[in-house]
């Protein structure tokens, strides 16, 4: 599904490849031909669903953390109650980007196979600077629908979107979207998101942010497989920080505000994202992510939350 911890480009990304230019220049500078790598993610939320993905592969062509080709098999075990199911699939992976501003391709494409069907998933990124201080992406995504009964049913979606960013001035910046989301059941959104971002401590990576996501639906019936009502609308306030420390980069995000629905539903929604990127052994990279969220996703409760931890591991040789 669209997880509630994944957003467009925007300073933040520049701040991230800023911090990875100091600690990663001698990384940059040798060419690493075969890196294994190793994936694990874990999330649940407060329905007793329960997701558990294990992926293995290899990076075929790594020079460093911004450009590399590989690809990597993955398992994925959905638990709830009674409910259970194994989906498999293969994905291929490739990057190449500029470490100060990101811009370039980033992708991630393969297949699962559920409940007898074959789906599409992964993320691509086209990303370019056409002048200083604008970035315009060209998004894509595709996933499956992670409740039990649209997983039973082999529900999966793609999502097309266009972004722009936008600096003002030395400490401000707008970024805005646009998507469309199709489901394999004949569903259909049209996404809207936008972002003001301030720069409120730049020694210390901190900014302060107004974050806004709204999606229409198309149509109203989906069997109750997800959560899906005709409007849907949240505002948060986010502070984040990104710090540099022994070698590691740090991130962090707590953020809160209203969320509702065109039938008049509305409450409290919150988000606490953690991050640490850094080497360890030598020359293995390792990320961990931690992220809780509540808010609506695919499931209508006012206490719904959805929690996920991750780590991944790449040995380049």
């Amino acid at each position: 599904m669209i997880s509630p911890f994944s957003h467009g480009a925007s300073l933040l990304s520049v701040l991230l490849a800023a911090c990875a230019m100091s600690t990663g220049n001698a990384v940059a500078q040798e060419v690493r031909s075969f890196a294994p790598l190793g994936d694990i993610l874990f999330s649940s939320d407060t329905d007793g669903f329960q997701a558990l993905r294990t992926r293995a592969g290899a990076y075929v062509a790594y020079e460093n953390p911004w450009r590399y080709t590989g690809f990597a098999a993955q398992s994925t075990r959905y638990n709830q109650g009674d409910f259970s199911k194994n989906v498999q699939g293969l994905v291929g992976q490739y990057r190449d980007v500029r470490r100060d501003t990101l811009a370039g391709i980033e992708a991630e494409a393969g297949v699962v196979r559920v409940s007898g069907r074959l789906r599409p998933i992964g993320d691509a990124t086209w990303r370019t600077i056409p002048v200083r201080g604008t970035a315009i992406d060209l998004m894509a995504s595709a996933d499956l629908v992670e409740t039990p009964k649209a997983l039973d049913r082999g529900i999966g979606y793609t999502f097309l979107s266009a972004g722009l960013e936008q600096q003002i001035g030395d400490r401000f910046t707008m970024t805005g979207l646009a998507g469309w989301q199709s489901f394999s059941d004949g569903n259909a959104r049209t996404h809207l998101r936008a972002r003001l971002i301030w720069l409120a401590m730049p020694e210390d990576g901190v900014t302060l942010q107004l974050r806004f996501r709204q999606y229409a639906t198309r149509s109203d019936d989906v069997g109750q497989a997800y959560f899906n009502p005709p409007e849907y609308r949240q505002l948060l306030g986010v502070a984040t920080i990104r710090k540099r420390t022994a070698g590691w980069i740090l991130s962090g995000a707590i953020g809160a505000g209203p969320e509702g629905t065109d039938v008049g539903r509305s409450h409290v929604s919150y988000l606490a994202e953690a991050r640490a990127e850094g080497t360890i052994a030598g020359a293995v990279r390792l990320v961990l992510k931690a992220g809780y969220n509540r808010s609506a996703g695919y499931i209508d409760s006012p206490k719904y939350a959805y929690r996920l931890f991750s780590a991944t591991f790449v040995v380049p040789y």
